[in-house]
């Protein structure tokens, strides 16, 4: 059966001070605390562009002071649009499909498929730019493949190339433009320097999109179909989301903890424990008549002993 506890009390005016003081301490020195449910409640805070949910670590670009989840990670969704977009060091991409069930995007590892809006839905697509990740915790994913072009090449081989394909929708006058499925960085190089070729972009695509005999065929729409990206826990916020909690930054990028409790931790320290009310806590007990201070940091303790200066009897 559970137990039943009475407090009977009698008090002086000048015990009525002190238990005052004993209520305003406690709130003082409870800590900061935040909207939780307004900012990183994953019940309350996801938002939508077309027919993708935005969840942590994403967030919906706006002009808020606080973003719940990773910098870097802001989806702008123009008016109309079918699909959120990602920029990633000026470059701009289609958020295709993300999968929230096990943190991922598309597939069952931590990932999320984007589409370089430069080449969407174009029938002979020119890439533009390699994908440039920067620091942010994004990597490419195993089912992704890299495409290599070489785009106006004055040079180019007079035998066929193994594995090295010639785009003729990509020619400008006498020069000619190929793509290859397999091939480093070094054979692109070398290749880049031996046909005189103006630019060398990679572009990834999924695997399942392309094969490597009918890659003129099949670039264009693997290109449209986009590639997967992985994400892990950000550096900054690892210790946060361990204990339970979610990162979110202000406008300068300073990253913070938001902890369950609703309390901050502006220095993105961990939360402490399931729940922080409490375990951080510390009250002062203020004794008038002994003329000190004593700082408890169990709070049964300090209530006991503020209970008994105050004449209040715990009955069971």
């Amino acid at each position: 059966m559970p137990s039943h506890h009475r407090l009977v009390c009698i008090l002086s005016p000048s015990l009525s001070l002190l238990l005052f003081f004993f209520f305003f301490l406690s709130v003082i020195f409870h800590g900061v605390h935040s909207a939780f449910s307004n900012i990183c409640d994953p019940v309350s805070s996801p938002s939508s562009c077309g027919d993708i949910s935005i969840e942590y670590p994403f967030w919906t670009v706006s002009d808020a002071p606080v973003h719940c989840g990773y910098p870097g990670f802001g989806l702008d969704c123009p008016h109309g649009s079918e699909s959120p977009i990602l920029k990633l060091t000026g470059d701009a991409y289609f958020v295709t499909d993300i999968n929230y069930d096990n943190g991922t995007l598309t597939l069952v590892d931590e990932t999320f498929t984007l589409v370089d809006i430069d080449v969407d839905h174009q029938q002979c697509p020119r890439a533009r730019h390699n994908l440039t990740i920067g620091s942010l915790p994004l990597d490419y994913n195993h089912a992704d493949v890299n495409l290599t072009f070489f785009f106006n090449c004055s040079a180019p081989p007079r035998v066929p190339i193994p594995d090295v394909r010639a785009i003729d929708c990509l020619g400008s006058g006498y020069n000619r433009s190929y793509v290859s499925v397999i091939m480093s960085q070094e054979e692109a190089a070398g290749t880049r320097k031996a046909w005189g070729c103006e630019e060398v972009v990679v572009a990834a695509v999924k695997r399942t999109e392309v094969t490597a005999a009918n890659v003129v065929d099949e670039f264009a729409r693997a290109m449209s179909e986009g590639f997967v990206l992985g994400w892990a826990a950000a550096k900054e916020c690892d210790a946060c989301e361990h204990s339970g909690g979610r990162c979110a930054f202000n406008r300068t990028e300073h990253v913070q903890c938001y902890c369950k409790d609703g309390s901050i931790h502006a220095d993105a320290s961990p939360c402490e424990g399931k729940d922080e009310r409490g375990s951080r806590l510390f009250i002062f007990c203020i004794s008038f008549e002994n003329d000190f201070y004593n700082l408890f940091s169990n709070r049964h303790d300090c209530v006991s002993q503020c209970l008994s200066l105050l004449g209040c009897v715990v009955v069971i």
